[in-house]
């Protein structure tokens, strides 16, 4: 969830020229550990849902449930932000918010098909995670090659939405795969290093095929890059224990992401639009700046998640 916010915060120029090539500076290569953010999400519910059996019932009351939290703060959000963004001349529309949610829309779909697995062979989800693997992990890395030696190829860009998000469910069967094999700390950090180098190397293909700077995050995520760099995370975060120093403050986090994903996007906006560029005039900010802010925000929303919970208004959360 850090590395949500620290990327929603973290949308900056990083000063390309076109027809010069392009060399990730610092700022970008950890920008891209953000990559594993969405990812990990998959992956942590695989996880937790593993062996669980679900019923028609329990489905449809999960499923309402997230479409109804999504539906909500959409609206609560078009009335808090939206007029406010127009008002500073920012292109954005009610369809914008929508959007925002997607997150939990493909984390719907996945209880369906994970509803709809278990009438199936195993060798039935296998192929169906096979071929999700191959439309979106294995075409994109096939275009990074192709680009890099032919960068004028035509690229067929829904191979970046990683299929209508579907590359979730590939993830969230390899967090269940993983939460019962431990990685070793050594085999944790090589993966991260090479999936940081990976997209690093997307970024760097796609910048030069389209002539401007890549957005290497969101669309990094169906790559193999963000899938070695989220596994590396998620290895070494299963070593987390209650009594490490911090881990009251990562528990509060943990059992409140839901609160932060909902409620980051206004402290992010009025933090950008109203702080930096409003009251500072600046586009940039120092990268350490920019992460104690995402740390700040992270808390924060936490917080207001964890009063609301143990409030009568819990059910704004759990809709």
């Amino acid at each position: 969830m850090l590395m949500v916010v620290f990327y929603h915060l973290f949308m900056l120029d990083f000063a390309y020229v076109p027809g010069e090539f392009y060399v990730p500076n610092f700022n970008k290569v950890v920008q891209m550990l953000c990559t594993a953010s969405v990812p990990m999400f998959f992956m942590v519910n695989g996880a937790l849902t593993k062996g669980k059996k679900l019923t028609l019932k329990k489905l449809l009351n999960k499923v309402g449930r997230l479409i109804g939290v999504a539906f909500f703060w959409t609206i609560v959000l078009k009335c808090l932000v939206l007029n406010a963004m127009q008002g500073k001349g920012l292109h954005v529309t009610f369809w914008d918010f929508f959007n925002y949610y997607w997150f939990l829309y493909s984390l719907a779909i996945i209880y369906v098909l994970n509803y709809l697995v278990q009438f199936v062979p195993k060798w039935c989800t296998h192929l169906l995670v096979a071929a999700l693997f191959a439309v979106t992990f294995l075409n994109n890395f096939m275009w990074d090659i192709i680009l890099l030696v032919k960068p004028e190829q035509h690229f067929p860009k829904w191979g970046l939405t990683g299929f209508f998000t579907m590359y979730g469910f590939v993830y969230a069967r390899l967090g269940a795969y993983l939460s019962n094999r431990r990685l070793s700390k050594t085999a944790c950090v090589l993966l991260m290093v090479a999936g940081v180098a990976l997209n690093v190397f997307k970024t760097i293909v796609m910048t030069q095929h389209t002539g401007h700077l890549y957005e290497g995050v969101s669309y990094s995520c169906p790559t193999i890059g963000a899938m070695l760099l989220s596994c590396g995370i998620f290895g070494l975060l299963r070593d987390v224990k209650r009594t490490m120093p911090c881990s009251s403050l990562i528990e509060l986090v943990g059992t409140n992401s839901m609160g932060v994903y909902i409620f980051h996007l206004v402290f992010v906006f009025f933090i950008r639009v109203y702080c930096v560029k409003g009251l500072l005039h600046m586009e940039n900010l120092p990268i350490l700046v920019v992460f104690m802010l995402a740390l700040l925000v992270t808390v924060t929303c936490a917080y207001i998640s964890h009063l609301i919970t143990h409030s009568r208004c819990k059910v704004l959360l759990k809709l």
